[in-house]
């Protein structure tokens, strides 16, 4: 399957390219010398929603359908969903970062992932947990490994599960 990557040297992005790579996919890897779709330092930045728009711009005039979006947890009001520790903390420092995400008012194929809090530990490739955002399960806290993340990104551009859904990622 062909794959574009955007941001594919920053700590997700790296991995979902060298998982796709691993996996026999053809990957475009969209690069830059800064942060590409993240805050960087700035966590009043507002790149992802000046992002998007272009993105799914480009999508259509190319006329491809499947978008994989990484977000976070707290963004596009699931802090209610947040530990009470990270949803104050989200608040506190990235208040104006979380509240920036999203795609989900647009035609395309999306899938929005909204994983935890990173962490860099060993991983066990598919034991990570997904949740649907509406609530059922409460309070969702804790810490997801990068190449957790990256798995869920790749399964979810290939595997055409999960059209037009959010789906929050823990472990």
């Amino acid at each position: 399957m062909q794959l574009t990557v955007l941001g594919a040297t920053g700590p997700i992005g790296e991995l979902v390219l060298l998982q796709a790579l691993a996996a026999g996919h053809r990957v475009t890897a969209l690069v830059r010398d800064v942060c590409a779709l993240g805050p960087g330092k700035d966590y009043r930045s507002t790149l992802a929603t000046r992002t998007a728009g272009p993105v799914l711009e480009a999508m259509a005039a190319a006329g491809v359908r499947r978008l994989v979006w990484l977000s976070a947890l707290g963004s596009g009001g699931t802090v209610r969903r947040q530990s009470l520790f990270q949803a104050g903390a989200s608040r506190l420092v990235m208040g104006t970062l979380m509240a920036d995400k999203g795609v989900a008012g647009s035609d395309r194929d999306w899938t929005i992932a909204l994983p935890v809090m990173f962490g860099n530990g060993r991983t066990v490739p598919g034991g990570y947990e997904t949740i649907p955002p509406d609530g059922t399960r409460g309070r969702v806290g804790g810490r997801i490994g990068r190449a957790d993340v990256a798995d869920f990104l790749l399964r979810a551009a290939t595997g055409g599960q999960r059209i037009r859904r959010r789906v929050i990622l823990t472990r």
